[in-house]
């Protein structure tokens, strides 16, 4: 059955609605018009391999906000949120139809590249996972496959801020994380020591390139400030930080950091929403490494993989088949595999954006 894209636009501006970006649905409907129009937008994606997991709309959206970002499109930025608190769907198309029809090759060569987000707010769902796994005690190592720019390779210097308990930072730059919590609080009292941190990633982004930073930066949506305030604090303190992430595939980079004895403590393996994008060898593989590491895992040496993804991405693991209604695409979950043992605990139920996490079983 052939992809329609025009379909996956407005499953796309759904989520949006839901995710609190009426502007990003509003222009996702307008161009799921032009692509049943058979217009520019259709023109420019126009590919017959297409499929969800290529998250066609995204890469258009990124691609206007990108233009806005960098300069490209004066008359559509005007257009756009900050500087537009009332907008008009209609005017942005315009405005964006007429950037395209000023630069139809940057845009073509931009939405070659699959989205990359460095959703900062994610790091307050993987923490309970995290803390969990410190609790033998020992140093961490920690290891995020998929990590983009890297960004959450910072967690543990991130402010955690809820109304039920806090953790982490005091520094008044760094990236604070708050969600609505639900159920037990981590275990904020765990002491932790970060030993090492390293990340991968097929196609990473340096933060302290310009262009590369708008580019990363035009993934997150306009019309949500408080967003963009996280990455841009976010991206100071990995710039301070020295942040570096390796280009590499997941599964050949784990197999080669996994290799040999693990080191005193605790290696972590995570990622957020990004396994469901390895193409199905590439996860097999990666999984393969993490579980042969496992079994060399020993009370003083451990292994935890701490995992945010859909419910769908990992069937069998989470308690659902394959296609089960409840694996669908708005079901999300943190769970934590540890060794030696290999035993699985469920960390938390959590909106895809982290604007609320459910630690109640």
């Amino acid at each position: 059955m052939p992809f329609d894209l025009a379909a996956a636009f407005r499953e796309q501006a759904m989520y949006c609605d839901a995710l609190d970006s009426p502007f990003t649905a509003a222009i996702l409907r307008r161009a799921a018009d032009d692509v049943d129009a058979d217009g520019w937008v259709a023109d420019l994606l126009a590919r017959d391999d297409w499929t969800r997991a290529d998250a066609a709309p995204l890469r258009w959206t990124g691609a206007l906000h990108a233009a806005v970002l960098g300069g490209r499109a004066p008359a559509l930025a005007a257009l756009y949120p900050p500087q537009r608190s009332h907008w008009d769907a209609d005017a942005v198309f315009a405005a964006a139809t007429a950037a395209y029809a000023a630069d139809p090759a940057w845009f073509a060569a931009f939405v070659t590249s699959p989205p990359q987000t460095n959703e900062t707010r994610r790091a307050i769902c993987l923490l309970p996972g995290f803390l969990a796994a410190a609790a033998g005690g020992g140093p961490l190592h920690c290891l995020e496959v998929g990590a983009s720019a890297g960004l959450n390779t910072n967690w543990d210097r991130f402010a955690y801020r809820t109304e039920r308990w806090s953790w982490g930072s005091t520094a008044d730059a760094a990236p604070r994380i708050d969600s609505a919590w639900h159920g037990p609080a981590p275990a904020v009292a765990t002491p932790i020591v970060v030993a090492s941190r390293a990340a991968c990633d097929r196609q990473p982004l340096d933060v302290r390139d310009p262009e590369a930073r708008d580019r990363l930066r035009a993934y997150l949506w306009p019309d949500q400030p408080e967003r963009l305030e996280r990455f841009d604090r976010a991206v100071a303190l990995a710039v301070r930080q020295g942040t570096r992430v390796e280009r590499e595939s997941a599964d050949v980079w784990l197999a080669r950091r996994l290799a040999g004895p693990l080191p005193e403590g605790v290696t972590i393996v995570y990622h957020s929403i990004a396994w469901q994008y390895f193409p199905a060898d590439v996860a097999a593989r990666a999984r393969a490494a993490i579980e042969a590491a496992g079994a060399q895992a020993t009370r003083s040496r451990r292994l935890a993989w701490v995992r945010f993804e859909l419910d769908s991405v990992f069937p069998g693991d989470r308690g659902h088949d394959a296609g089960d209604d409840l694996a669908d695409a708005t079901r999300f979950g943190v769970d934590l595999l540890g060794w030696p043992g290999g035993e699985r605990r469920h960390v938390a139920r959590v909106d895809p954006h982290a604007r609320w996490v459910d630690t109640s079983d």
